[in-house]
């Protein structure tokens, strides 16, 4: 059996949902702090199947000792975490808790149940500001905030301080820019928080939560002055999850991958994809750039490739349309959406 952390949130949701539909055994966990155990009923209506599920903390060894008790678990899908950058400069210590603490207190209980194969949700932010695009795993990481920082020191906690008796075989993702939802557009109602990302900030356009789209300078030296990201439909990362699960215990020691498109895509190029998709301008203004910012991040993704056949097969279209698509559903239920936005 399979076990899931942070398994109602965003990530957490979909990877279910592919779990479940390739017939694995899940126990998923989550101590509902930014998400909603409503969700359990989508990722059913979705997949066919009843999710198991116990609600707790990560960092509570006895909560998941006792986890351990009632399931024979083989692998762990870690993605349990604190994650907004800019709120990690304001709440260091509580996302050290999460993040790095709460990490080595999962390690130890699986070490303590003989359970040493797990796969870890990192990010590009451990890459920094220098790193050169299309960004390889060989890059010296440099995290440039601090929840970057806690991912960095998330990785390491497998290659050292841990039981070396018992060592772990580890694959860290590395990913990058995550968005889109299923194409059922049910998991969407669901989310608890607003994330800062820029699909993320276009929904709060198109549902009224904000009225206006910021652009974060359009002076960046990229072809079109707006910064180009690498951007991922979240179900092709799901499934790269399972694509790393087959591959756990044919490598040994920690794997580091990067998950992402492969391609740099900007601001602008976004925006006019999803306009193409609604078929409607959307009301933005160019406003100061955000610090910690950087111009250019995309991946370099032939390792993955290679390791694990990673192939992410949805497009940037595929992307806004999903997103598109929830928030239909959303802007039904709360009314807000009218022709005009």
């Amino acid at each position: 059996m399979i076990l899931l952390t942070g398994a109602t949130g965003y990530i957490g949701s979909h990877t279910w949902i592919e779990l479940l539909k390739e017939s694995f055994q899940v126990i998923g966990i989550d101590n509902l702090s930014n998400s909603s155990i409503k969700c359990l009923g989508a990722i059913a209506e979705i997949s066919g199947v009843a999710p198991i599920f116990m609600e707790g903390d990560i960092r509570d060894a006895r909560f998941l000792q006792n986890v351990f008790d009632s399931h024979s678990i083989s692998h762990v899908i870690h993605l349990a975490a604190l994650k907004d950058v800019s709120e990690s400069i304001d709440k260091r210590d509580e996302y050290f808790d999460v993040n790095v603490r709460g990490l080595s207190t999962l390690l130890q209980v699986m070490q303590a149940n003989s359970c040493l194969k797990i796969i870890f949700s990192s990010s590009a932010a451990v890459y920094g500001q220098n790193a050169v695009s299309p960004i390889s795993e060989s890059a010296l990481p440099s995290p440039f905030n601090y929840y970057g920082q806690t991912k960095l020191d998330g990785e390491r906690l497998f290659e050292g301080g841990l039981d070396q008796a018992s060592p772990m075989n580890s694959i860290s993702l590395r990913y990058f820019n995550i968005a889109g939802w299923h194409s059922s557009g049910l998991l969407k109602k669901y989310a608890r928080s607003k994330s800062h990302s820029l699909f993320s900030e276009i929904e709060s356009v198109l549902t009224r939560s904000d009225d206006v789209l910021s652009i974060f300078g359009d002076d960046w030296g990229t072809p079109d002055g707006t910064c180009i990201r690498d951007y991922l439909h979240v179900t092709d990362l799901a499934k790269g999850h399972i694509q790393a699960l087959s591959s756990l215990g044919k490598t040994a020691g920690c794997l580091k991958l990067n998950l992402g498109l492969g391609i740099g895509q900007s601001v602008y190029e976004v925006v006019s994809a999803y306009e193409q998709v609604i078929g409607k301008p959307i009301p933005k203004v160019v406003v100061g750039r955000r610090v910690g910012d950087i111009p250019v991040s995309f991946a370099d993704i032939s390792l993955a490739t290679a390791l694990i056949g990673w192939d992410p097969t949805k497009t940037l279209f595929d992307m806004c349309k999903d997103s598109f698509a929830s928030c239909h559903i959303e802007s039904r239920q709360r009314t807000l959406i009218n022709k005009n936005y």
